[in-house]
């Protein structure tokens, strides 16, 4: 049983169709290989589909591929399916450090929702999620960067999740049920 794992948050696409990008999980598929750790993938504005695509590509490529797939296709229901795994699956329940891969521009919110989550949802668990980031890829526009900044203080008062325009790489998705649009 690992102590460490690695998990990666699916990435943009390169439009608001199936068009991936793999910046993000063959930098994850690296991290996974180097340091020998099972490879969990979270994260999905595409039903699933990019998931198991994704867990396609890594399968020959690391100790082991597991999926974390929550429909709500946002950073917040990504972290609490990644949390319901480490906390759900038994082979999961000695990891103590989780490699967390993402865009560097997106880690701050990664973390601060994967923590939060966390002590919600399995307070019991002593996790340390680490950076492993890539600075490879699509620079979003500053109107998302911004989205990041609220979104991060927005969770950390308890607010619902809400949009701040139109999704960086995301498909049209249905409002989410507590969701408000910011124009």
């Amino acid at each position: 049983m690992s102590h460490t794992l690695t998990l990666v948050f699916c990435g943009p696409h390169a439009d608001r169709t199936w068009s991936p990008l793999y910046h993000r999980v063959d930098h994850a598929i690296r991290v996974a290989a180097e340091s020998d750790t099972p490879l969990l993938i979270s994260g999905d504005a595409h039903g699933g589909r990019a998931v198991m695509h994704f867990a396609d590509r890594a399968e020959s490529r690391v100790r082991s591929v597991m999926v974390a797939y929550d429909p709500g296709g946002y950073t917040q229901t990504d972290a609490q399916a990644a949390i319901r795994a480490l906390r759900d699956r038994p082979e999961l329940a000695g990891v103590r450090e989780v490699l967390v891969v993402t865009d560097d521009w997106h880690f701050e919110r990664c973390l601060t929702m994967l923590g939060g989550e966390r002590d919600r949802m399995a307070p019991s668990r002593e996790i340390a999620f680490r950076d492993a980031s890539t600075s490879v890829g699509p620079r979003p526009p500053a109107m998302v960067l911004e989205g990041e900044r609220r979104g991060i203080l927005d969770y950390l008062a308890g607010k619902p999740h809400r949009s701040f325009g139109e999704p960086f790489g995301k498909p049209n998705h249905p409002v989410f049920g507590n969701e408000e649009t910011i124009p």
